[in-house]
């Protein structure tokens, strides 16, 4: 298997996956709860909000999972994923909103760990 992680699963990794598996839960559940609660006072607002969260909170699985595993896909999602952070984080600090520069923080911090050695040899990358 091309995709076989090396050494040793980094400690921050577990915790990302741990993180990325509880959130992707919650998330899927929250959306089946707006989307049941909103359907009946906002019919197609809770219906696409529903399906919004169950997609992002599969996605957070996926993304888990490709952490858990060291599967070198996992870190070219977890990469974009941050690297979009980043951009969104730079855009809204632009518009006004200073508390995005937390966010801003933790995702070059994010892109940072991503790129050292024992990480990326986890991945394979």
């Amino acid at each position: 298997m091309g995709n076989t992680p090396k050494g040793n699963r980094p400690l921050l990794i577990s915790l990302i996956a741990i993180l990325e598996f509880v959130g992707g839960i919650l998330t899927i559940l929250l959306g089946a709860l707006a989307g049941s609660l909103l359907s009946a006072s906002f019919a197609g607002l809770g219906s696409i909000l529903g399906i919004f969260f169950i997609v992002l909170g599969l996605i957070a699985l996926v993304v888990g999972y490709g952490f858990w595993t060291g599967a070198k896909w996992g870190w070219w999602i977890g990469i974009i994923l941050y690297a979009l952070g980043v951009i969104s984080s730079l855009a809204s600090i632009v518009v006004g909103s200073v508390f995005s520069i937390v966010g801003l923080i933790v995702d070059v911090l994010l892109i940072y760990y991503m790129t050292r050695p024992n990480v990326k040899a986890w991945f394979g990358v």
